[in-house]
């Protein structure tokens, strides 16, 4: 299976278009269906956005051990800590709304 993996890699990057197959897997005793896990049973329907930003160093550090300790994705814990942070945001000041920008031919 790897060799064929690898084989379709190989043709692919050297121009070679072969059709790409995936091996259908249907459920059975030794491969059941996947449950959600934990990340996945608290998280709604809502599309998802690539959203990255720079901090130190040290937090880096800090999120990188308390998921791997803890045994949860780096992405969980950063979207548990926002959705707590935003809930005390507006706790206190009120709902958070994206601000409708203009456009340019409005302005002009």
């Amino acid at each position: 299976m790897a060799k064929k993996n690898m084989d379709m890699l190989v043709s692919n990057i050297m121009g070679n278009s072969a059709p790409i197959t995936r091996p259908q897997v249907s459920p059975t005793a030794e491969h059941p269906d996947p449950l959600p896990s934990e990340e996945t049973k608290d998280v709604t329907d809502e599309p998802w956005k690539h959203f990255s930003f720079i901090c130190s160093i040290e937090l880096i550090d800090k999120v990188q051990a308390i998921a791997h300790k803890e045994g949860f994705t780096i992405r969980a814990f950063m979207e548990y800590m926002m959705r707590q942070g935003i809930a005390q945001y507006e706790a206190k000041h009120g709902k958070a709304r994206k601000i409708k920008v203009k456009a340019v031919k409005d302005v002009m």
